[in-house]
């Protein structure tokens, strides 16, 4: 191409590559990349971010552009009307002589040339952490002389709302956010569509995922066809799959023609009054409607471009293409943004190997900085190691996006073993048992047994054997305990007896001297013989309480009711202690009127100080937070604050309970569960009473309930112990990062978080920090926002199957119900429960729910979230609250609104969206 005086304005895709984001943006880039690399790319030329800066270097135009990064992503409303002002101010500018002289002497090289296709560029796009796919404007079919008006339509498309507010969510600066434009000649397709280098519904980076339809492909962009859609196997050439979508209309170049009444499809989100040219929506006949676009052939040729694309830009691409003539091009190329990340590291064998979350075993599934992520990953090798399995297993676990996941593909390629673990699985996760057994049926090869040696046993049969050998010591106190728990003498499971189990775990982490050494101890090896021979005896009777639970349900299969409700109104609970003891505070707070309003009124505990009449129940608070306070939301992660570090929380459950309850509400609301539950003891003790050995049996379930009773409402205390120890862990390593701080290592005490135990242990030796901890923030940020698949394989494939096929009607999502009744009543979404609560009556629809949302059970009428199982904290606290709760339920925080009427059955595992208004009231339980 020949050269202009004006050459930093325009730049052909010869002249630039993949680096020069800034001058051409990513798209720009992406395009000229590929095509220096010899891809079939339509040629074509850049008008540069020079003239955008050209277009915008107006004082009120960059004030404007200012005001927009001062502004938070919630004020919409303000971003909107800002938004708006700078493209009319853009869109009355007008480029330099200079400018015009170069685009036009540009367009003149390609003769013969009836339009041109005009597509934006942005330098924030097509990033591998931001797509802002269909945020900016494209224009298609453009005629020579329209041309320079559509590159400034473009370029004023960088501040659409959905731009600006996508920006805005992603903290991306809009002053730092420049505008290129590429044009090339329109090429007239025959067919065009979309390729996925990677499947983006699984995950699968062996599967080439292709949209296709006839004409241009924005039929499939604005969604007035069902494409054909293919999967690819890039691994073997093999078409796994290919539906015919139904293709009812085309777009098609106009020519040089007036459309007329039609309208022209400038963009994948809005059209344009017709100009001279552009595209034409056509009808096509019945019989092509249902014809093939794309045959195998022609597939395997597009996946082989995409492979090469994928291998020459470094990551999974989304790829815009084009048949013409018989021939592909390609229009457009993107990383694929929504897959979640390969776990590292991969597995050095070959093979495929499956992972389950951690966190979602939890049911705490979200993303966790560096250091907390090796915080759980050395505790689980240190473990095995104690255990003389380190040697034959090595650490099982490995990361991806911010979480960590477990191996276990060496079970799974044991058949006894593989039913032994789903079924175990399936007690505590449903969709992780459904997945494991999808991936085992679907891919049975990549699971026969690789052959039996010493060093490779699997780690059941050794942990088995070993964990006889560690707990032998401890079988007669275990033996004794639950002996004891059977003769009503309760045992040593209390409250004062459990509190040494939280000291087991963090040993130095307390008691040594220096900073340094407190953070050391948090990785070092738990003396697990000590745990196991120490906390067994204590924890026995909980075994036998989940025993007799099992038992109860099995005994009277017909009276479900009735066994639930035995299991519930436990004034000792933990969960119960904790609700209880907020719902004092807030009787107390009555009792003094300033204290109250202070309270409705927002006021921080800081605040509340000052008030009149505030000392009794600051020294109520306090003492809470004394037996409380190292309780928080999302407690294994380490990083997280617990509530006396931000009872802001705590504070707005007692605020809603001021406004929505009456004085002693809260300790009613127990009474009746225990009421209900001797009611419900009484007719499980009649049932058994029949035949002549009846008063025998009666007495006999009459003694198994007590004992049940006596036992099971222990079963939080384990964790209340815990959590003790997490929070002893998260002080020592911020005592760490204060001391980094200090010798100008971090800026920021919370800064260690984002540094890998190798990098803190070197800081703390004075080696200095080479980390980008501002760009760790940011990849935490990004993570924060994945969503994460409880099942994972090496291959990046996401698992997700389903524990029931349930036949359910539109607007009804399916999960797994974990406390029986239904309810229906306004939905709250909460993501994060230190920002809000839940009002009296609502339907509490979480992520997860762990042991720090337990106050807003408080209020609420049933539960609704979107990880968990039978066993999990939310499962438990919604069963002893008499809460009916689904779990398990895919997208619940997206496909459900705040204040939408909802109907959930916890018995059969349903949540039904509702257009109609409550038919019970209050919420209420029937």
């Amino acid at each position: 191409m020949p050269e202009y005086s004006n050459a930093s304005v325009v730049r052909w895709f010869e002249d630039l590559d993949t680096d020069d984001i800034g001058v051409a943006g990513g798209k720009g880039a992406n395009l000229a990349a590929l095509s220096r690399a010899g891809f079939p790319v339509p040629p074509g030329f850049i008008v540069t971010t020079v003239a955008y800066r050209e277009l915008i270097d107006s004082p009120q135009i960059c004030e404007t552009i200012g005001r927009l990064d001062e502004l938070d992503s919630a004020t919409t409303d303000t971003l909107t009307a800002i938004a708006s002002d700078l493209r009319s101010a853009i869109m009355n500018r007008s480029f330099s002589v200079s400018t015009e002289t170069a685009l036009t002497d540009a367009m003149a090289t390609f003769e013969n040339t009836d339009s041109f296709a005009v597509r934006s560029s942005a330098t924030s796009e097509d990033l591998p952490s931001a797509s802002f796919a269909g945020q900016h404007e494209t224009f298609l079919g453009v005629q020579a002389d329209a041309v320079l008006d559509r590159v400034r339509e473009c370029m004023a498309s960088l501040f659409t709302d959905r731009a600006v507010a996508y920006r805005a969510r992603n903290d991306i600066t809009h002053a730092d956010t420049e505008m290129a434009v590429v044009v090339q000649p329109m090429v007239d397709a025959t067919a065009a569509g979309v390729l996925f280098t990677a499947d983006p519904t699984t995950g699968n980076r062996h599967l080439s995922s292709v949209d296709a339809s006839f004409g241009l492909g924005e039929s499939i962009v604005a969604g007035d066809v069902t494409p054909d859609h293919a999967l690819v196997d890039t691994r073997t050439d093999e078409v796994r799959e290919y539906a015919v979508g139904t293709k009812a209309v085309a777009v098609e170049l106009q020519g040089d023609s007036t459309v007329g009444d039609e309208t022209e499809n400038n963009g994948p989100n809005e059209t344009h009054p017709t100009k001279r040219g552009g595209t034409v929506r056509v009808e096509l006949p019945s019989a092509r409607r249902e014809m093939r676009v794309l045959t195998d052939d022609q597939l395997r040729t597009l996946v082989g471009l995409g492979e090469r694309a994928e291998s020459l830009l470094g990551t999974p691409q989304d790829v815009e293409w084009a048949l013409v003539n018989g021939q592909f091009v390609l229009l457009q190329s993107r990383p694929i943004t929504s897959l979640f990340p390969r776990p590292s590291p991969a597995p050095d064998d070959g093979n495929l190997h499956v992972y389950i979350s951690m966190g979602h075993m939890q049911a705490m599934p979200e993303a966790m900085p560096p250091l907390v992520q090796d915080v759980w990953q050395t505790y689980t090798g240190n473990a095995l190691s104690a255990m003389g399995l380190g040697d034959s297993l090595g650490n099982p676990t490995v990361t991806a996006g911010g979480r960590v996941f477990i191996d276990v593909t060496p079970f799974l390629r044991r058949p006894n073993l593989r039913a032994w673990l789903i079924e175990r699985i399936a007690a505590i996760n449903e969709p992780i048992s459904a997945s494991l057994d999808d991936i085992v049926s679907q891919r049975p090869e990549e699971f026969e047994s690789r052959g039996i040696t010493v060093g490779a046993l699997p780690g059941y049969i050794v942990t088995t054997g070993r964990l006889a050998w560690l707990i032998t010591p401890a079988i007669p106190r275990i033996v004794q305990n639950i002996l004891g728990a059977l003769a009503g003498r309760g045992g040593p499971l209390d409250e004062e007896s459990l509190a040494g189990i939280g000291e087991l775990f963090t040993g130095q982490a307390t008691a040594a001297r220096s900073p340094e050494a407190r953070a050391r101890a948090v990785f070092e090896t738990i003396d697990i013989r000590r745990i196991l021979r120490e906390v067994y005896p204590q924890i026995s009777p909980l075994f036998l309480a989940f025993a007799l639970g099992g038992w109860l349900k099995r005994t009277f299969p017909n009276q479900p009711a009735d066994v639930n409700a035995i299991g519930r109104g436990f004034e000792r609970d933990v969960v119960t202690r904790i609700n209880l003891g907020l719902g004092d505070l807030a009787d107390i707070a009555r009792g003094h009127p300033p204290v109250a309003n202070a309270i409705r009124d927002g006021a921080t505990l800081a605040e509340l100080e000052d008030v009149t009449g505030s000392k009794t129940f600051c020294d109520a608070f306090d003492a809470f937070l004394d037996e409380f306070g190292h309780r928080g939301t999302g407690e294994i992660d380490l990083s997280r604050p617990r509530w006396r570090e931000n009872p802001s929380m705590l504070l707005a459950v007692i605020r809603a309970n001021l406004a929505d309850e009456s004085a002693g509400d809260h300790r009613k609301r127990i009474r009746r569960l225990v009421d209900n539950a001797e009611t419900a003891a009484g007719r499980l003790e009649a049932h058994a009473d029949h035949g002549l050995s009846g008063p025998f049996r009666r007495r006999y379930v009459r003694w198994l309930i007590r004992t049940y009773r006596d036992t099971v409402y222990l079963r939080e205390y384990p964790k209340q112990e815990a959590a003790r120890a997490f929070t002893a862990w998260r002080m020592a390593l911020l005592d760490a990062g204060k001391l980094l701080v200090a010798t100008n290592h971090l800026d920021r005490p919370d800064d260690v978080w984002y540094l890998y135990r190798d990098e803190l242990f070197d800081a703390l030796d004075g080696k200095p920090i080479e980390v980008d901890i501002v760009t760790r923030r940011r990849e935490h940020e990004h993570n924060v926002n994945l969503d994460a698949p409880p099942v994972l394989t090496s291959e990046g494939e996401s698992v997700r199957g389903q524990a029931e096929k349930k036949t359910v009607s539109d607007g009804t999502l399916v999960g797994t119900g974990v406390s029986a009744g239904i309810v229906e009543g306004v939905a709250r979404v909460i993501r994060d429960p230190k920002v809000a609560t839940v009002e009296h009556g609502e339907i509490l629809v979480a992520p997860s729910t762990d042991p720090g949302w337990t106050p807003l059970f408080l209020n609420a009428a049933g539960l609704v979230s979107e990880v968990g199982g039978s066993v999990s904290h939310g499962a438990l606290v919604a069963r002893e609250y008499g809460l009916p709760a689904v779990v398990s339920v895919l997208e619940a925080t997206k496909k459900i609104q705040t204040g939408q009427y909802i109907r959930i059955d916890g018995t059969q595992g349903t949540v039904e969206l509702l257009d109609a208004q409550p038919t019970i009231d209050d919420g209420g339980v029937y």
